[in-house]
């Protein structure tokens, strides 16, 4: 995570959680929560939350029965982590991802939405994979470059829509920061995660109606009626060839053993 992305969630860290009421961040939100309890199993597992944030998916993966191994380099995302006091089934490493030792092997190692600010995702994804056990598995959320090309270029803003890509480089821009993070494709994904040496990998698009529908249209059906879309969602997350069209990437695969 470079300087910028950690000030921005430095930023962001007091009211975190709130972002994830939006409607659109609540579903992609449930759909990955749903395909890593998939993965989970009823084994109570060891978790390495990489870019852990201020623990919204520790604190769940901990009343799930799992242990927790949160890293975090944000401050005062940190910070916010260490203040749900989710006891000896949470433990939190304050650094980067691409810098910390872990002396572990998980049975789950997650990267939701910190891939993308590293500066090697690639390199990061075998970093992950060396921290799971054999038989384990890495699940990686990012955010999609052809789901935001086709947006930026629905609205009317085709030179940036071209810029962002031909360079896979997009820019998160709020509370008074811009951020520049790495837009990835389905394709490079399954590659990383081969070079990885991880199997059975499969990527799925989290919100493909983003893209079909628009985001505003999508964020108003699941207003109007949240399962509803939800389930309408799901389904189009299970074609992999509809991958490319969600607004959101999720990876998953296993080390081998």
């Amino acid at each position: 995570m470079n300087g910028s992305s950690i000030a921005l969630f430095d930023e962001l860290a007091p009211d975190y959680d709130s972002h994830f009421q939006v409607p659109h961040r609540a579903a992609y939100d449930a759909l990955a929560w749903e395909a890593s309890e998939e993965v989970l199993g009823r084994r109570h597992a060891t978790v390495v939350d990489a870019g852990c944030g201020s623990g919204r998916w520790g604190a769940r993966l901990v009343a799930s029965g799992h242990h927790v191994i949160g890293i975090e380099q944000s401050p005062r995302m940190a910070a916010a982590a260490r203040e749900r006091h989710l006891g000896d089934g949470f433990e939190l490493v304050e650094g980067g991802i691409e810098d910390v030792v872990l002396d572990i092997r998980a049975d789950v190692v997650l990267a939701m939405g910190s891939l993308q600010y590293t500066e090697d995702p690639e390199a990061t994804i075998c970093r992950l994979a060396a921290w799971t056990a054999p038989g384990g598995n890495v699940i990686v959320l990012v955010d999609s470059l052809i789901a935001l090309v086709l947006e930026l270029l629905r609205a009317g803003r085709r030179p940036e829509a071209l810029e962002r890509l031909h360079t896979h480089r997009g820019v998160w821009r709020a509370a008074g920061h811009a951020v520049e993070h790495h837009l990835l494709d389905a394709e490079r994904l399954r590659r990383a995660f081969a070079l990885a040496g991880l199997l059975d990998v499969s990527v799925r698009g989290l919100l493909v109606g983003a893209s079909t529908l628009g985001k505003e249209q999508l964020t108003e059906a699941l207003a109007a009626d949240f399962d509803a879309a939800l389930g309408r969602e799901r389904e189009l997350a299970s074609e992999p060839l509809l991958a490319d069209l969600g607004k959101q990437l999720l990876a998953i695969g296993r080390a081998p053993g």
